[in-house]
């Protein structure tokens, strides 16, 4: 009776121990920022688009949640071509964010979030998120 006491407080014991999303696991996310800059071509009277990379110094931040309304748990500034990399994150829901920096129409520059959503399902996983999209346009 004692030994089967032992056993279910152990068995109960590692049923309680549920791990959340965060730091800790083999996981990895990983994506790319860049801008795109649509305007209409003067010559063509067309709508044109540029795409281009971020200069390097762009901050990707992550929460261990889906709740947008959460602090950052984690920040990663972008390489020289726009990409960010977060790693060692066990399954479970996420969200990334970065600022796009935007001009108003009285000419009052802002900055305003973009997020994105992912789920890590399995351990040992590469997640490419896709890319984010800053647009600025005419």
């Amino acid at each position: 009776m004692k030994n089967f006491l032992i056993i279910c407080a152990i068995a109960i014991g590692f049923m309680a121990c549920k791990k959340d999303a965060g730091e800790g696991g083999t996981s990895v996310i990983e994506g790319k920022v860049y801008k795109i800059h649509t305007f209409q071509n003067s010559s063509t009277g067309a709508m044109d688009t540029l795409y281009y990379q971020l200069d390097s110094g762009k901050d990707v931040f992550i929460i261990y949640s889906d709740n947008e309304i959460e602090v950052y748990d984690d920040k990663f500034e972008t390489d020289y071509n726009g990409r960010y990399h977060f790693e060692y994150l066990r399954k479970g829901d996420y969200t990334l964010y970065t600022y796009a920096d935007s001009i108003d129409v009285s000419a009052i520059n802002y900055d305003y979030p973009i997020f994105k959503h992912i789920r890590i399902n399995s351990n040992n996983s590469d997640n490419s998120v896709e890319d984010f999209v800053i647009e600025k346009n005419q």
